[in-house]
């Protein structure tokens, strides 16, 4: 049977917001197609790249190796953009199956995260804005990224990923709940509706599930609250720890885990320490604090529990719908398992070496 799967994803995109003022081709689309009744879940750190990772491979973070932004490796830690998700990704079974894919970002980073170059096309190019690109907080303006993805789409791209980014970066500046945010909110809702027309009104309608959803969502950071100094407490302690900051939350990796814990638990604004992988604790925050000793808190932060409620819609006229349909009815899909449900309804063939959960948590 023909293909196509659209999963566009707009980043940072509270649930909250999909409103019939805020973003009314949302709220259309969960009438027009299916959607999860209460939203999907973020994988936790509910942070960009391992939430990206999830997305393209279907795996938890422990089975993709992209804990946070940055992760651990045996040479200490990395970019997450320089490391790329373990398995196969929806994308890598596109290809072999012989349809074209193609990946446009507004974060160039998530290219390598999630393996982008193996793809038939990919934007930005090389991982680099062409010059005069406009940008938000140093990532593509969203109508860059966009353009892109109808262009791939005009080339008779069959598996496409498109991430939109200032949805998140203005969320970061001015607080998810601010004028500013809805703005933005909105602006990228139009887009969405742009893209449904499109593909509504091309040949290949019939052939389509188009996705949308977001990887996140977003609180509001308290500054006149200090950050949460965990590198601070360990060194105090005398316990040596590598620590990766991830806004409302933390990962540490030492081999003390127990007096870390300990530690950590102690510090104030801390909610709670969970096991994250072998090595590794997942702290996260109160309502309102954050991690942030390297780099300055932004007013709106994410990483934490608080933070994992995300966008789920889906529209098209392929017959596969239906079954997606009631597969979200059946609960929230999270990050990780929302590409098979859609790799599922499309007949897209994908075994993933990586493996992976179902569970959107750390260990109790």
């Amino acid at each position: 049977m023909p293909l196509r799967l659209v999963l566009l994803v707009l980043d940072g995109f509270s649930l909250r917001h999909c409103t019939r003022e805020i973003a009314p081709n949302l709220v259309g689309l969960g009438k027009e197609g299916v959607h999860a009744p209460t939203g999907g879940r973020a994988v936790l750190p509910s942070s960009t790249y391992p939430n990206h990772a999830s997305l393209a491979t279907g795996a938890e973070p422990i089975h993709h190796g992209i804990y946070a932004n940055n992760t651990f490796t045996d040479a200490g830690i990395r970019p997450a953009r320089d490391i790329g998700a373990r398995g196969v990704t929806f994308l890598d079974a596109a290809r072999d199956a012989g349809l074209r894919t193609a990946v446009s970002v507004g974060d160039a980073n998530i290219l390598g995260v999630i393996g982008a170059y193996r793809c038939d096309a990919h934007w930005p190019p090389g991982g680099t804005l062409p010059p005069g690109t406009p940008t938000v907080r140093g990532y593509a303006a969203n109508a860059a990224p966009f353009r892109a993805l109808q262009d791939m789409l005009d080339d008779d791209a069959d598996v496409v990923l498109c991430q939109l980014d200032n949805t998140d970066g203005v969320s970061h500046e001015f607080g998810p709940d601010s004028a500013e945010a809805k703005q933005a909110y909105t602006a990228a809702d139009g887009l969405v509706g742009q893209l449904v027309d499109r593909l509504r009104g091309g040949a290949r309608w019939n052939d389509t599930i188009v996705a949308v959803v977001s990887d996140h969502g977003q609180i509001t950071a308290d500054l006149s609250l200090p950050p949460i100094d965990v590198p601070g407490a360990l060194a105090r302690a005398g316990i040596e720890a590598e620590v990766i900051e991830e806004g409302s939350s933390a990962l540490i990796r030492a081999v003390a885990i127990d007096r870390v814990r300990e530690a950590v638990s102690a510090l104030d604004g801390v909610a709670d320490v969970l096991p994250f992988a072998p090595g590794v604790l997942y702290a996260h925050a109160r309502p309102g604090r954050g991690f942030s000793t390297r780099k300055p808190l932004t007013r709106g932060i994410h990483g934490c529990p608080a933070t994992t409620e995300t966008l789920c819609f889906a529209a098209g006229g392929h017959p596969g719908l239906v079954t997606l349909g009631t597969a979200l009815v059946a609960g929230p899909p999270t990050c990780a398992t929302l590409p098979r449900l859609l790799a599922r309804a499309v007949g897209l063939p994908w075994a993933n070496r990586a493996g992976g959960g179902n569970s959107n948590s750390p260990s109790p």
